[in-house]
C-alpha cells in the first residue's frame, strides 16, 4: 500500500499599504530628488510618522501624488505645482495599472489623506480605511495623525500614599543643601576681596593673617587694606601690615575670629556702595546737567575722573562708617562737576545706608574659626605696635532712625537735632527723570 504525502503551502497574508498624500510644500530644488525627500510641508510630514506607525515593520508606505499617481519613496521626482482635484490630476485608470504593477490591487489599503485623495485611491479600492474622514479641517486631522503616532500614555497606576517623614526629611536636606551652596557662593565672592589663613592661638592671645588679591588692581587691594587698618581698630583688634597686600591681626582669640569673620563681610558691603556711588556717577553723566562740565573733556580725561572718583568714595565710606554722629557731613555743591564731590555724594549713602561695624561677625563662623584654629606652646614674636591715631568705636544705636520716612527719595529737610543723625536734600539733584 502506497501512502502519498502533500505539502500545503501557507497563503500569503494580505499585504498592508498606507498612502499619503503628496504636499504642496517641496522642497528648494532643480534637480529630481526622492520622493520621500520632497515634500516638506508639515502636513505631510505628520502624515509620513502616522503612516511608518500603521505600516509596521512588513508594510509598505506611498504616496499618492495628483501628477504622478502612486509613488515609491525612493522614485525621484521633480518638484511641480498640482493638488488632487486640480485640471491634470491623475487618473482612476492610471492608478489601477500601477497598482497591478505594484502587485497591491488586493491590499489592505488605508490613507491618510483629504477627501479628494480618498476619493481618487477609492477608485482602486473601494473599501479602503480612511481614519482622517468625518474631520472638519486641518487641525482636526493634524490631532488625529498625531494621535497615531504619538498615542495618549498608558493609565498610571494610583500613587502610593505620601510619606510625610521622608517628605519633610527630603525638603529639609534640599533647604540645606541650597543654604550650603549660598554660603559657599558668598564666601568665593568675598574672597575677591580679602582671604584669612587659620586662626593660630598662643595662651590667651591669637592672631589671623589677612590677605588681599589685586585681581582687581593693586590700588584696589591697597585701598581694601587700608580699610581693614579701621575697621581692626573699631572691632578692639590691632594689626601689623606684614607687606603690601597682607595684615595680620592680635588680640584676644574671641576677638580675632570675631574679625576673622567679620572683615570679609565688612569690605564687601562697602564694595556694594561703592558700586551704588559709581552708578550714581555715570547717571549724572548722562544728565543734561552734566554736558556743561563734560564740554571739551576727551575720554581719556573723563575715565581718569571716574577712577579717581572711585577711590576716593570707597575711603570716604569706610570713614563715614566710623565718623562720630556729631561730625557734619560734606554738602553738594551744585555748581561743581561731580568728579570733585566723591566726598558728598559718598558720605551721603553710607549715612543713608549706616550699619554697625562692630557687629556683622557670624556667629557659627566664629565658632567654626576657633574649633579649627592651631593651638601653639611657645610664644610668638610680639608684633610692632601700629601707627596712627586709634579710632573712636561706632557706637551700634546712633542711626537706628537714618531717614526712614524718606528711603523712596532720599530727601528730608529738617536739620537733626543734636547727636541725631546727618540728614540730607542733595541727593535727588541729579536724579535722572
Amino acid at each position: 500500500m502506497t501512502t502519498l504525502t502533500t505539502t500545503t503551502t501557507p497563503l500569503d497574508p494580505t499585504p498592508v499599504v498606507v498612502i499619503v498624500p503628496c504636499g504642496g510644500r517641496k522642497a528648494s530644488t532643480d534637480t529630481p530628488v526622492p520622493a520621500g525627500e520632497l515634500y516638506t510641508g508639515s502636513y505631510h510630514r505628520a502624515a509620513r510618522r502616522a503612516a511608518d506607525v500603521l505600516a509596521g515593520e512588513g508594510g509598505r508606505v506611498l504616496i499618492l501624488s495628483a501628477l504622478h499617481g502612486l509613488v515609491e519613496l525612493d522614485q525621484l521626482l521633480a518638484p511641480y505645482e498640482l493638488r488632487a482635484g486640480q485640471a491634470g490630476t491623475v487618473t482612476g485608470e492610471t492608478l489601477r495599472e500601477q497598482a497591478a504593477a505594484l502587485g497591491i490591487t488586493g491590499a489592505n489599503v488605508t490613507v491618510l489623506g483629504g477627501r479628494a485623495y480618498v476619493d481618487l485611491a477609492r477608485k482602486v479600492w473601494p473599501a479602503l480605511t480612511a481614519p482622517l474622514a468625518g474631520t472638519r479641517g486641518i487641525g482636526e486631522q493634524m490631532a488625529r495623525l498625531a494621535a497615531i503616532y504619538k498615542p495618549a500614555p498608558a493609565r498610571q497606576a494610583p500613587a502610593a500614599p505620601i510619606d510625610r517623614e521622608a517628605l519633610w526629611q527630603s525638603c529639609r536636606e534640599h533647604a540645606e543643601a541650597r543654604h550650603a551652596e549660598r554660603l559657599a557662593k558668598e564666601a568665593r565672592r568675598r574672597a575677591a576681596y580679602v582671604t584669612a589663613d587659620t586662626l593660630r592661638i598662643t595662651g590667651r592671645r591669637a592672631s589671623v593673617r589677612f590677605t588681599f588679591p589685586t585681581g582687581s588692581g593693586t590700588a584696589k587691594a591697597a585701598a581694601r587694606l587700608r580699610a581693614a587698618r579701621r575697621f581692626a581698630a573699631a572691632n578692639g583688634v590691632t594689626v601689623t601690615q606684614l607687606d603690601t597686600v597682607t595684615l595680620q591681626a592680635h588680640g584676644t582669640p574671641e576677638w580675632v575670629a570675631r574679625f576673622a569673620s567679620a572683615l570679609p563681610r565688612l569690605v564687601e558691603l562697602v564694595e556694594g556702595y561703592t558700586a551704588l556711588v559709581v552708578r550714581h556717577y555715570g547717571r549724572w553723566e548722562r544728565h543734561s546737567s552734566a554736558a556743561r562740565h563734560l564740554d571739551g573733556v576727551s575720554e581719556v580725561e573723563r575715565r581718569a575722573h571716574l577712577r579717581a572718583f572711585r577711590a576716593r568714595a570707597f575711603d570716604v565710606i569706610v570713614a563715614t562708617l566710623l565718623r562720630p554722629d556729631t561730625e557734619p557731613a560734606p554738602q553738594l555743591d551744585g555748581d561743581a562737576p561731580l568728579w570733585e564731590q566723591a566726598d558728598a555724594i559718598a558720605a551721603q549713602y553710607a549715612e543713608y545706608g549706616w550699619f554697625d561695624v562692630t557687629g556683622k561677625a557670624d556667629a557659627e563662623e566664629v565658632a567654626r574659626l576657633l574649633g579649627a584654629a592651631i593651638v601653639q606652646t611657645a610664644a610668638p614674636a610680639v608684633p610692632a605696635a601700629p601707627t596712627g591715631r586709634r579710632l573712636l568705636t561706632p557706637r551700634p544705636a546712633r542711626r537706628t532712625a537714618v531717614l526712614r520716612g524718606a528711603r523712596s527719595g532720599l530727601r528730608t529737610t529738617a536739620r537733626p537735632e543734636p547727636g541725631a543723625a546727618p540728614e540730607f536734600d542733595q541727593l535727588d539733584l541729579f536724579a535722572v527723570a
